[in-house]
C-alpha cells in the first residue's frame, strides 16, 4: 500500500499527470490501482487519466467505483460528474456537480460545470453560478467566457456585454472570449463589429474551425458576403468538418447566389458523409425542389426522417448560435 502513495506522489513530482495520454504513465496509473483497489486517490488519478486520453467509458468506471467508496468526496463527485456529461448523461452529472458544490461551496470547477449543464433551460440560474465562481477566482477563464453566453440567453443584453468585454479584457489572446463578444453585436445589431471581431479571433487563432464558421453565419444572416460565406465555410470544413454544418452554411450562400446545382452536389456528397446531420437532407430536399426534381427532393425528406425522427421539428427550430432561422431556409415536408 505504501510503494503505490509513493507511485502516485512521484507522478506528480515529475509532472505525468500534464501529459496523461502518454502510454507508460497510464500504465502505472493502472498498476497503482491494481495494487490497492481501494484507493480513491489511485481511481481518482486514473480516471482523470483515462477521461484526458478521451477514454470516457473507463474514465466513469474509475469514477463510479470511487463514489462506491467514498461518496462524499469533492474530488470523487467532480469526476464523475465531468465524465457523465461527456457521455451524455446531464441530469445524473448535474446531480453530481450539485452534491460537489455541496460539499465544497468554493470549488470552482464544480461550479463552472454545474452552470453549464444548467446553460440551456436554465440561463439565469447559470449566469448567478457563474457570477459565483468570479467572486472566488476572479481569473477564472471558463467563468469569463461562460457568463456572456448565460446573460445572452437569458436575454440581459448589457450584462452580456459587459461580461463579453471583461472576458475580452481579461483575455485578449483568447479567439472564443473575441467569438463571445462578436454574439453579443450582433445581439445588439452590430454587425460590422461583430464581423471585426470574428476576424480578430480567426487571426488569434488560424487552427479555430469555429471562427470562420461563425463569420460565414453572419454574412448569411446578413445576406452579404455569400462568396466569402462559401471560402469560410469551406475553411472550416478544412479544419474540422465536424457534422457537416459547415456545408449547410455554403449551401444557403449559393443558393442565394443562385448556384442551385453546386448546392445539390455539395449537399448530396455532405450528407452522405454525415446522414446524421438532418439539416442537409432537409436542405438537400428543399434546393431538389427548387431544381423541379420533386422525386428527389421526397427521397431526400424521408432520409431526414429515417435518421432523426424524433428530432426533426426541434433541430429545424433551432436558430443557431447567430440566429439563422433555419425553417426559412428549408421547409420540412409534412
Amino acid at each position: 500500500m505504501r510503494w503505490h502513495i509513493a507511485l502516485l506522489a512521484a507522478l506528480f513530482t515529475a509532472g505525468l499527470f500534464g501529459c496523461r495520454n502518454d502510454a507508460s504513465s497510464l500504465r502505472q496509473l493502472q498498476s497503482a490501482v491494481r495494487s490497492d483497489p481501494g484507493s480513491v486517490e489511485a481511481r481518482v488519478a486514473l480516471g482523470d487519466a483515462y477521461y484526458e486520453a478521451g477514454d470516457l467509458h473507463d474514465s466513469f468506471i474509475q469514477f463510479s467505483t470511487a463514489h462506491s467508496i467514498a461518496p462524499d468526496s469533492y474530488p470523487v463527485l467532480y469526476g464523475l460528474a465531468r465524465a457523465q456529461e461527456a457521455l451524455g448523461d446531464s441530469d445524473a452529472a448535474l446531480e453530481r456537480a450539485t452534491e460537489a458544490v455541496e460539499l465544497n461551496p468554493e470549488g470552482v470547477e464544480a461550479l463552472n460545470l454545474q452552470a453549464r449543464l444548467l446553460l440551456a433551460d436554465e440561463p439565469g440560474r447559470a449566469a448567478a453560478i457563474l457570477e459565483r465562481a468570479l467572486k472566488f477566482e476572479p481569473t477564472n477563464e471558463e467563468a469569463l467566457k461562460q457568463l456572456s453566453i448565460a446573460y445572452l440567453r437569458d436575454e440581459r443584453i448589457e450584462a452580456a456585454n459587459a461580461a463579453a468585454k471583461r472576458a475580452a479584457e481579461s483575455l485578449p489572446q483568447s479567439a472564443e472570449a473575441q467569438m463571445n463578444l462578436a454574439l453579443v453585436k450582433v445581439a445588439q445589431n452590430q454587425s460590422a463589429e461583430a464581423e471585426r471581431l470574428l476576424r480578430k479571433a480567426m487571426e488569434l487563432e488560424p487552427s479555430n474551425a469555429e471562427a470562420p464558421l461563425r463569420l460565414a453565419e453572419l454574412f448569411v444572416r446578413d445576406g452579404r458576403k455569400l462568396e466569402e460565406a462559401v471560402e469560410l465555410a469551406d475553411k472550416s470544413s478544412q479544419l474540422d468538418p465536424g457534422d457537416g454544418n459547415p456545408e449547410v452554411l455554403a449551401a444557403i450562400a449559393l443558393r442565394r447566389l443562385d448556384r442551385n446545382e453546386e448546392a445539390v452536389r455539395r449537399l448530396h456528397t455532405a450528407a452522405t458523409a454525415y446522414p446524421r446531420n438532418i439539416r442537409l437532407w432537409l436542405m438537400l430536399s428543399s434546393a431538389y425542389g427548387d431544381l423541379g426534381d420533386e422525386e428527389a427532393a421526397a427521397q431526400a425528406a424521408t432520409m431526414a426522417y429515417r435518421f432523426a425522427p424524433r428530432r426533426a421539428v426541434r433541430d429545424r427550430e433551432d436558430p443557431g448560435p447567430l440566429g439563422i432561422d433555419w425553417e426559412d431556409e428549408a421547409s420540412v415536408p409534412q
